[in-house]
């Protein structure tokens, strides 16, 4: 028969391994959070999302509330003397359960809802801007093209008069 110590030890590991199980439930919480950010943001049609998240909120509250319960069930044993590493009710069975299920819902809560269509304002007004700048672009490269045959008629019309017996008779 085991001694005390090796009951307590039992019972220690059992509770740590609930903290740990605590923990991943409190994980899925907060990643339920994150998610719930991007899926506002991104998603509509979203009434199976809420039932989906909301349920696996409850799920891993229930997790966390259940291990809590199997964690006192066996320090209230230990207070007393009796320690035990299967208190009544297997919490910690259905604790790890009910965390699984907070995780599997939150996996089919991210599936939920339908994807925002892009924003047509916005893409119109990409389109008229692009219309705009081909449309600069053309007159930057008319006015260059003018520029250009101005600057040659002003050079030619130099050459003319320097050239030219006038220009000679001037100087």
């Amino acid at each position: 028969m085991a001694g005390t110590e090796d009951q307590r030890a039992g019972a220690n590991i059992y509770a740590s391994l609930s903290s740990y199980v605590i923990t991943a439930s409190l994980g899925v919480i907060a990643a339920q959070a994150a998610l719930a950010t991007f899926v506002l943001d991104k998603r509509e049609h979203l009434t199976w999302f809420y039932v989906w998240m909301i349920s696996g909120i409850v799920a891993s509250v229930v997790s966390i509330v259940l291990g809590g319960k199997g964690v006192a069930k066996i320090a209230s044993g230990g207070f007393s003397g009796s320690w035990t590493l299967k208190p009544k009710g297997e919490f910690f069975n259905f604790q790890a359960l009910f965390c699984l299920i907070g995780m599997g819902l939150l996996l089919v809560s991210l599936f939920s809802g339908t994807p925002k269509p892009e924003d047509s304002g916005t893409s119109q007004q990409i389109q008229r801007l692009s219309d705009s700048v081909q449309k600069l672009q053309r007159e930057v490269d008319s006015l260059r093209a003018q520029n250009a045959q101005l600057s040659e008629e002003l050079k030619s019309s130099k050459y003319l008069q320097a050239g030219s017996p006038k220009a000679k008779k001037s100087r």
